[in-house]
């Protein structure tokens, strides 16, 4: 097998793996996919490394210093173990994109996989809504989101292969390809509304106009387009009506039902935009007619813009109204249900967007530490409800990483972005380009670096799209040393990948065996989760449970030194000084985590009982009568 196509055949599985079986965020899975790219890059690296242009060099060098900034976080973060578990996520994305710039195939090849995978991904979810039990939880909520996991990623997503879709249906390609360029159409449009995904919806729409505006064969793409998406929109109205696909709560018969109705609706529609597509792909709209459906198009829009503000009361109620809707409270969370399409609504963005620039002012320089918005919402927020990324990438590195780390983050979008310029810009450039572009465009509003079925491909592609044409590196003599710091840079990431994996597994099994009652099982377990992984919490407290009383006692403080400003570790060395009845010692401690997150201490919560407990024992007058 030659190169190219061998090393086509990594990328292809290791994308394959990201889009399919990532499991969402799942940190496991990122360890198993994630080290299988950094086994590929390094042994493509060492094989045949390629010579890159000044402007790729830059690209990577600035993706690396990031991802070291990261690492280095960890030293001074609120939460070490989960920085060192989020560097591990730049780490796997780093790898993504070296094999991208290994890949060597042409990008015409580059973008026919790429339409192929997403065709095969959406193909996939659709299947979910027509099988209800693909994927568990579907009875609580219609929202699709499998296999990816989370619905916004996957809008995101069906939003980068429009791009691709107008490539595939244009006219240098053969028949079948621009039939399935237009079926790539249909289903990304199917399934970005069925996520109910506003944002991911107006990037399908934007991308559709913008390719339109930059491609010079916009006439022979438009009739595909309209004939895949006319079909689509009709699709998508039936499976509004239908219950069981688009309301949640439905017991799994009406699931059931509904599943096969909207197949067969699906499956009909497919067979339409085929038979359709024929007729069209072959024939170019008249320029007057297209620019008649353009026109038409805008002054739909205006006419339901201007509808809308005169029913808000005019111009200035209407955008009180717009942006009160926006920055929402909690109380006012948009309800998972395709009526939120319609919603202005940032679901609680805005304050979480408020709580990351507020940790950003309080630490500018450094930030809080990689992967720590978590622990900086539950020390600002006044509502039970959390989360663990601001829904802003731009703002989360800001916040976590500091103004370093966020200019690093900003140098290489804008290193790729220069990289990605100078090269030849063809049709399939433009579609992998604006695909990327979208990607970036959608991270400013939602937790995008968290999910490696977007991020893997698309730092994939960046890797391709940077790296110039494939060209090798010339053999020399001492090539023996860059493949030797290449082997110890691969060792240290396989490390930093395997080192807390194995250290919650092994967590999990200290807890296993002390259900069993086998507690030298178990301490040996916790023993070894805290030599990988001396930075977990988790590791210390399955230790603590095993051990005496002294013992178990500065494992709680050692737990508290590591994470200060987290009030579960408050909370657990105050629970425990309470067991031992030093009740001012439990007191002063359950006080302080209270003083950290008082949400956890709700009332009949297990931390609320144990304050009270503790009040009572120091101050006996505050015991209920």
């Amino acid at each position: 097998m030659r190169w190219p196509v061998a090393w086509g055949a990594a990328a292809a599985g290791l994308a394959f793996a990201a889009l399919f079986l990532s499991g969402g965020s799942s940190p496991s899975r990122l360890f198993w996919i994630g080290a299988a790219a950094v086994l590929v890059a390094a042994v493509g690296w060492v094989w045949r490394p390629r010579r890159l242009s000044l402007e790729g060099s830059v690209f990577f060098c600035v993706l690396a210093a990031f991802v070291v900034w990261q690492g280095v976080s960890i030293a001074w973060s609120i939460q070490p173990s989960r920085s060192w578990d989020y560097t591990n996520r730049g780490l796997v994305y780093f790898a993504f994109a070296v094999v991208g710039a290994l890949v060597g195939v042409p990008l015409r090849r580059f973008g026919a996989l790429a339409c192929g995978l997403l065709g095969a991904l959406f193909a996939c979810a659709l299947a979910a809504k027509v099988v209800p039990g693909l994927y568990p939880d579907y009875e609580r909520l219609a929202r699709l989101r499998y296999p990816v996991g989370y619905w916004n990623e996957l809008a995101l997503l069906a939003a980068a292969s429009v791009p691709l879709g107008l490539w595939a249906v244009g006219p240098r390609h053969e028949r079948r390809a621009r039939l399935g360029g237009a079926l790539l159409l249909y289903g990304a449009l199917v399934v970005a509304v069925l996520t109910y995904s506003r944002v991911g919806i107006v990037l399908a729409v934007v991308a559709a106009v913008l390719w339109l505006w930059l491609d010079q064969e916009r006439l022979v793409v438009l009739g595909p387009l309209a004939v895949a998406w006319v079909v689509g929109a009709v699709v998508v109205a039936v499976a509004l009506l239908l219950p069981g696909v688009s309301a949640d709560g439905q017991p799994h018969p009406v699931r059931v039902q509904d599943g096969l109705v909207f197949g067969a609706v699906l499956l009909v529609g497919g067979i339409v935009v085929g038979f359709a597509s024929r007729f069209v792909l072959e024939r170019a709209v008249e320029a007057r007619v297209a620019r008649a459906a353009a026109v038409a198009l805008v002054v739909l829009l205006l006419v339901a813009l201007a509808a809308s503000v005169m029913r808000a009361g005019g111009p200035g109620d209407f955008v009180s109204a717009r942006w009160h809707e926006f920055s929402n409270k909690v109380s006012a969370q948009v309800p998972d249900r395709s009526g939120r399409v319609l919603s202005t609504s940032s679901s609680n963005r805005w304050r979480w967007w408020t709580e990351a620039w507020n940790a950003f002012t309080d630490h500018p320089v450094r930030g809080t530490g990689s992967g720590t918005f978590e622990l900086t919402d539950r020390l600002e927020r006044n509502t039970q409800l959390a989360t663990t990324e601001p829904h802003s990438v731009p703002l989360q590195f800001l916040s976590e990483t500091g103004i370093v780390g966020f200019l690093l983050y900003v140098g290489v979008i804008a290193a790729g972005v220069f990289a990605v310029l100078r090269r030849d810009r063809t049709r399939v450039w433009l579609a992998l380009s604006l695909g990327a572009a979208l990607c970036v465009v959608h991270s400013f509003v939602d937790i995008d670096w968290d999910f490696l079925a977007v991020q893997g491909p698309l730092f994939l592609t960046a890797g391709a799209l940077v790296s110039g044409p494939a060209e090798t590196s010339p053999i020399r003599a001492r090539r023996w040393l860059a493949s030797a710091a290449v082997g110890v840079c691969a060792l240290a990431a396989i490390y930093s990948l395997v080192s807390p994996w194995l250290a919650t597994n092994r967590v999990s099994a200290a807890l296993d065996a002390l259900t069993r009652g086998d507690l030298r099982q178990a301490r040996t377990d916790a023993l070894s989760a805290r030599a990988f992984n001396p930075l977990s919490i988790d590791a210390i407290f399955a230790q603590a449970l095993v051990e005496r009383n002294d013992k178990a006692l500065s494992l709680y403080r050692k737990a508290v030194d590591i994470e200060p400003k987290n009030a579960e570790t408050w909370y657990e060395l105050g629970s425990f000084e309470l067991r031992l009845r030093r009740p001012r010692a439990a007191y002063r401690d359950l006080n302080h985590a209270y003083t950290l997150d008082h949400n956890i201490f709700g009332p009949g919560s297990l931390p609320g009982r144990a304050l009270d407990t503790a009040r009572c024992q120091v101050d006996p007058s505050t015991c209920p009568k």
